[in-house]
């Protein structure tokens, strides 16, 4: 299916970052680059931060920029304290660089410019493309309209919307002082003045960068601006009676660079789609200011639009099931944007209220997020969870956006004397070698016993309580670091029960490793014998064991070596529509998203033959795309990451 967006702001992009994760053929379209620069910063929900981490599984190696805010304090105009509160991961960014993140999620020159929509082309009542003021035309199967507040596509579809009288004013500008904004790092800050309706907030969005805005009762700007002077003079005129830090901070603000808001906005439409053509971001709805929700917004409309899209057997359900999920959502934030506004506009009204939406997610929202649950347990020194790595691999691949894996650790080896026979007929180290010995002459996934023989490890306790750790950090890092942690077993034949190996290789995948360390005297252990009560709760006895659950409380339990057939018919039964991924993948883009892998796995999620997959990994090799580590029991091949 090709989709056809119309603007590429924040909106359009994750949409089509997000189409492009599931396989689709994406048209992303825009009037100018200019407005790719457009705008300054943002405060962004901790929801909108759990979609871009999303984005981030296929491109592991780009960093999520912006700055962290955790508490928001709200003063009067003599700086005495109204409110301080505790806010759960906000982040602070430039428009910018959240352009340029997303961008980087992209196939490059996805972005086509100087094409500002003209109007639709119809066939049988329904569009089939869609003609540009340049003279353009682009065919699709499905038209997303994400071309901001003063939409076209909007127009075209229910003729002008009527927006609100503006009664609010706001200039917003970006300084770049590293002293100050160190002093208030994490911290958003807002000066109210209860008389005159005058509000002054900054927020840092890096570590030597600031936004600040001011908003204003739009009766105390008696001339309209001539140029920056004016602006410059407006704001100091305003600020008057307000602590001298601010009018600090604007001695650093470049008044030709700033950009002034009209505050409105609009009424709930009554849908968002019409036919084959659906609105997302400010395009489909727009809140006040006030309520710092549009940009969380655009990323919700783009993650939910394209699960909906995935799920659903036809368009028309999906974009109903669209509207159903987000209306409720936009006319609460379109109420608070205007109750908060009535609020600062009312001078006879002494509080002061938060000016952030609060929780996003509602219970009858879950289940377009929900997934399947899977339960692995496995542990580090399984030599069948090794050598299952290829399935799991490819049913990611095929099916990720269907599931998630929950790694539990099941506790194979407590101590050699602990053991008494638990593990078939290993009682030693030497039963240990001579077992790996068989599986690698059987298995096609490179394995070698000669840790038992050289190092032979007392017991796979550590290193899972070093990944019990890792999880506690980050669940992407937590899980290169698991299979780190088996690659330097299985094929460079380390004892991984070695503390300063283990810390080592947290650091080599990003890891905090002090933090690592002090978790794993305490924090980590407590979450690791959890897992061991819960696997004897359940009665796990062989490793891998994984337990398919989905929303309903229906499960499927698989147990031991399993191939990727047999893991795919459990999501096919858990979840009937589940749509495989069949997108052919180029072989950097898999190391994009694997950074390291056997020759095998290579062949086998490429579904091509060995001596194929030989030739393709030397020749990247000899382009310097991947370097090549030797092992006795076979090469690994990763990324080359740059710097």
């Amino acid at each position: 299916m090709k989709i056809v967006i119309l603007g590429s702001g924040i909106a359009g992009m994750a949409l089509g970052a997000f189409l492009h994760q599931k396989g689709h053929q994406i048209s992303l379209n825009e009037r100018s680059p200019k407005n790719q620069r457009l705008g300054h910063a943002f405060l962004l929900h901790p929801d909108a931060m759990d979609i871009l981490q999303k984005l981030t599984l296929t491109k592991p190696n780009i960093e999520i920029p912006g700055q962290i805010i955790d508490e928001i304090k709200l003063k009067k105009a003599d700086n005495e304290l109204l409110q301080c509160t505790e806010l759960e991961s906000w982040i602070c960014m430039k428009r910018s660089d959240i352009l340029s993140f997303i961008n980087h999620c992209l196939p490059e020159d996805t972005i086509r410019f100087d094409r500002s929509f003209k109007n639709f082309i119809y066939k049988n009542n329904r569009v089939v493309a869609v003609e540009f003021e340049n003279g353009d035309i682009e065919y699709g199967d499905l038209f997303v309209g994400a071309d901001g507040v003063r939409s076209k596509v909007r127009n075209s579809l229910f003729g002008e919307v009527e927006f609100s009288k503006t009664e609010v004013r706001e200039i917003v500008g970006i300084i770049k002082n590293e002293e100050f904004t160190q002093k208030s790092l994490h911290t958003f800050n807002k000066i109210n003045c209860l008389q005159q309706s005058i509000a002054f907030g900054y927020i840092p969005c890096s570590n030597d960068e600031m936004v600040w805005y001011i908003q204003y009762d739009v009766r105390l700007q008696k001339t309209e601006f001539d140029g920056p002077e004016s602006i410059k003079n407006h704001c100091l005129s305003l600020l008057e009676q307000f602590p001298e830090e601010v009018r600090n901070l604007l001695s650093f603000n470049d008044f030709s660079n700033n950009f002034i808001w009209q505050s409105t906005d609009f009424d709930l439409l009554p849908s968002f789609h019409k036919d084959n053509v659906v609105l997302i971001g400010d395009a489909a709805h727009v809140a006040l200011p006030f309520t710092s929700a549009g940009s969380t917004n655009a990323l919700i409309d783009a993650y939910t639009l394209s699960n909906l899209l995935q799920q659903n057997p036809t368009i028309s359900g999906a974009f109903n099931q669209f509207y159903e999920i987000r209306a409720p959502r936009i006319k609460e934030h379109i109420s608070l944007g205007r109750e908060i506004k009535n609020n600062f506009l009312d001078n006879t009204n002494k509080t002061v209220k938060i000016p952030l939406i609060q929780n996003i997610k509602k219970e009858e929202e879950i289940p377009v997020d929900s997934k399947i649950e899977i339960s692995y347990f496995t542990d580090p020194v399984c030599s069948t969870c090794w050598i299952v790595q290829p399935q799991l691999r490819k049913l990611s691949l095929k099916y990720g956006d269907y599931f998630e894996i929950k790694y539990l650790l099941g506790g194979l080896l407590p101590s050699w004397d602990e053991l008494k026979g638990k593990i078939g007929r290993i009682k030693q180290p030497s039963d240990a070698a001579d077992y790996w010995q068989e599986v690698s002459e059987t298995q096609k996934m490179p394995l070698s016993p000669d840790v038992w023989i050289n190092s032979p490890l007392s017991s796979s306790f550590p290193p899972s309580i070093s990944i019990k750790a890792a999880q506690m950090q980050n669940k992407l890092k937590a899980y290169q670091f698991h299979r780190r942690i088996k690659e330097l077993l299985f094929l460079e034949s380390k004892n991984i029960t070695d503390i300063d190996l283990l810390l080592h290789t947290a650091e080599e995948v990003g890891l905090d490793v002090i933090k690592l360390k002090e978790d794993m005297n305490l924090n980590a252990i407590k979450k690791f014998n959890e897992d061991l009560e819960y696997a004897s709760e359940l009665k796990i006895h062989t490793l891998p064991t994984f337990i398919f659950k989905n929303e309903f409380g229906d499960e499927k339990t698989l147990r031991g070596y399993q191939e990727y057939e047999v893991m795919e018919k459990a999501i096919l039964e858990l979840n009937p529509l589940a749509v495989k991924n069949n997108t052919k993948r180029q072989p950097i883009e898999l190391f994009n998203i694997y950074h390291s892998m056997t020759a095998h796995e290579f062949s086998y999620l490429l579904e091509i033959n060995i001596l194929e997959a030989d030739n393709i990994l030397i020749n990247l090799e000899h382009s310097g795309i991947v370097g090549k580590k030797q092992n006795k029991s076979g090469d690994i091949w990763k990324l080359k990451l740059k710097n």
